[in-house]
């Protein structure tokens, strides 16, 4: 396996090995601990609220929606224990949703509606027979939206409510984190690390004088256990479980620094660690001149709204990161494409300082980051829809929501995606199916799911095969010249035992998508398979050339190599199980090669428009 991963497991496993022993002393002075309301916003950032909106228009339209919001909240039906497959996630989300905007609105207006019910909502979940703790996300989401009532409405809550949020949190959130059949987010790099963390920290920090020996064990652990977490951004920022799921993790991230920053002074260091605050670069180059996202592993290819790259803005004093933010809010459309918009309220807290009226696209055209999952994105332009892009992906498929895509590449011009990638199926679709998608392996079943395996992306399939799981594509060459630009992976771990060596360089040249694979074979002859995904209309001209239309543009792709091949079509529409999801104008393309024994291959193929 290669160097980075190794490293990663030895550093996750000595902070396990920390984690176990007993805290010497505290990392805060806790008699310092802020007055409620201490979760993100004092009263003096109220005020200071209060202020901006009689001059930021765009902020007060966030206000609004938000006190919309809470007013059709008034008239709908109690939260309810209810269960979807094994998750309670919807109703905590909804928990979170309906009380942070509630209790906002109750800071924000002194409207008694809001504050009652915000703590009817509170007593009702507090009286869950749990919070189901076998998925924690459940448990992390629900403790933080309590916490953030009993924080924000705390002068004004009856002892009796608050009363029933303490001995709730305790139950469900302080001791279920202790049970090691429940807990094991604190042994993982991925989101639920960072969600289940931030919101038993919520619950720890808000309810702090009732039970600060419990509190104080929590906040300490969580210091811990959270940085295997963020050593998943190092070195250069690129989030492993691509752009969705930085939405989640990294904006619940954001929500527990926050917080500590405001209850305690300070986040301990943890918002410095190596190539979390470059994450945001990260997002701001996944999106595409079309609008469109680089969606590799579990993502989709919408464009949405970051509630958190304001925090990022704030934190890096670079507004310029707001610059897909602000595009949306001059467009109309911000409040309609947020992501985790049950987090909404915090956008007024951590935009109120920021001047986004002049925010500068960046000149930078090629950004690229190792690690876990290395890539390579190009942006040709920042200002017109129609540029080039190209995003190109290493890593492997034991990553976190990952799929079986190492060497895979999306491409844009003209507005539009030619070399496209399916992206994620809905779990609840697959696992109604009774389909195993979380199992872990070579053998696996989740890598019969037609968008998760290999077969369905971008890449090289050698002899019908799986991609090695343990595998490793690393970035060894990032390319940025005049005349082209992109990155070249080295894919030989990817096809143990298969061949002998894999190196795919994928540039943009002369207005040109180049792709070049060179192949050596072992001892044995190997069959290659090149395929990429197109929503285009296809039709081949002769035996090197294929044509691609959509939308009254035309693209040319052209294949060389030493050694003969075949242009093939495949389906991709339907890939023909009950549980797979159907892909509607959509078809696969590339070629074959039986490529001899101990030979060395050379495939070149180009996407460009006509000559």
């Amino acid at each position: 396996m290669a160097f980075i991963l190794k490293r990663s497991v030895i550093v996750i496993t000595l902070l396990l090995i920390i984690s176990n022993l007993s805290f010497s002393a505290d990392s805060y002075d806790y008699s310092k601990i802020a007055p409620h309301p201490r979760l993100l916003m004092s009263k003096a950032d109220e005020a200071a609220v209060k202020k901006v909106l009689k001059s930021n228009e765009q902020l007060s339209d966030v206000h609004d929606l938000i006190i919309t919001k809470s007013d059709e909240m008034l008239s709908k039906e109690t939260l309810t224990y209810k269960k979807t497959g094994k998750r309670l996630l919807a109703v905590s989300r909804e928990a979170l949703e309906r009380v942070f905007y509630l209790s906002y609105s109750y800071r924000m207006t002194k409207n008694k509606k809001y504050l009652k019910r915000a703590e009817l909502e509170m007593n009702a979940v507090c009286q869950f027979q749990d919070w189901n703790p076998t998925h924690y996300l459940d448990v992390g989401e629900m403790t933080m939206a309590v916490a953030i009532g009993y924080d924000w409405l705390f002068d004004k809550l009856q002892e009796s409510t608050k009363l029933n949020i303490r001995k709730a949190i305790q139950k469900n959130a302080f001791e279920t984190s202790k049970v090691e059949a429940y807990n094991n987010y604190k042994r993982v790099g991925n989101n639920w690390n960072q969600v289940c963390n931030a919101g038993v920290v919520y619950g720890a920090l808000a309810t702090f004088e009732s039970n600060p020996t419990v509190s104080k064990e929590i906040i300490e652990e969580m210091l811990i256990t959270n940085r295997i977490s963020m050593a998943s951004y190092a070195p250069d920022g690129v989030y492993p479980e691509g752009h969705m799921y930085w939405g989640y993790g990294t904006s619940f991230e954001v929500m527990l620094l926050a917080a500590l920053e405001s209850a305690l002074g300070s986040d301990n260091g943890l918002s410095q660690s190596p190539g979390f605050l470059k994450s945001a670069e990260f997002m701001l180059f996944v999106t595409s001149p079309s609008g469109k996202r680089f969606n590799f592993s579990d993502s989709g290819v919408s464009q949405n709204a970051n509630i958190v790259q304001f925090w990022f803005a704030k934190k890096t004093n670079n507004p310029n990161l707001l610059l897909e933010e602000n595009k949306s809010m001059q467009a109309g459309t911000f409040l309609k494409t947020i992501d985790e918009s049950r987090l909404l309220p915090s956008v007024m807290v951590f935009a109120k300082d920021i001047n986004i009226t002049n925010i500068s696209a960046p000149t930078q055209q090629v950004w690229s980051g190792k690690g876990a999952t290395p890539l390579v994105m190009v942006r040709s332009d920042w200002k017109n829809k129609t540029g080039e892009y190209l995003g190109v992906k290493g890593g492997s498929a034991s990553t976190s929501h990952a799929h079986m895509d190492a060497g895979s590449f999306v491409y844009d011009v003209d507005g539009l995606r030619w070399a496209m990638d399916f992206g994620m199926q809905s779990y609840i679709t697959l696992e109604s199916k009774g389909v195993d998608l979380w199992g872990k392996g070579q053998d696996s079943q989740r890598w019969d799911v037609f968008r998760l395996s290999n077969k369905a992306h971008n890449t090289l399939t050698v002899n019908n095969k799986r991609h090695n799981y343990e595998g490793y594509a690393e970035l060894i060459e990032t390319i940025d010249l005049p005349t082209e630009k992109g990155g070249k992976f080295d894919l030989s771990e990817i096809f143990k035992g298969e061949i002998s060596s894999a190196i795919r360089k994928v540039v943009l040249k002369n207005k040109t998508l180049l792709v070049e694979d060179e192949i050596a074979t072992n001892e044995k002859e190997a069959l290659i398979r090149w395929k990429m995904a197109t929503p285009a209309t296809v039709k081949i001209l002769d035996n090197s050339t294929i044509e691609l239309t959509q939308k009254g543009k035309t693209k040319i792709l052209k294949v060389t190599s030493n050694f003969p091949f075949e242009l093939k079509t495949w389906n991709s529409e339907d890939p023909g199980t009950d549980y797979d999801q159907k892909n509607p104008g959509t078809i696969m393309i590339g070629f074959e090669s039986q490529v001899p024994a101990n030979q060395k291959a050379k495939f070149v193929v180009t996407v460009g428009s006509l000559k």
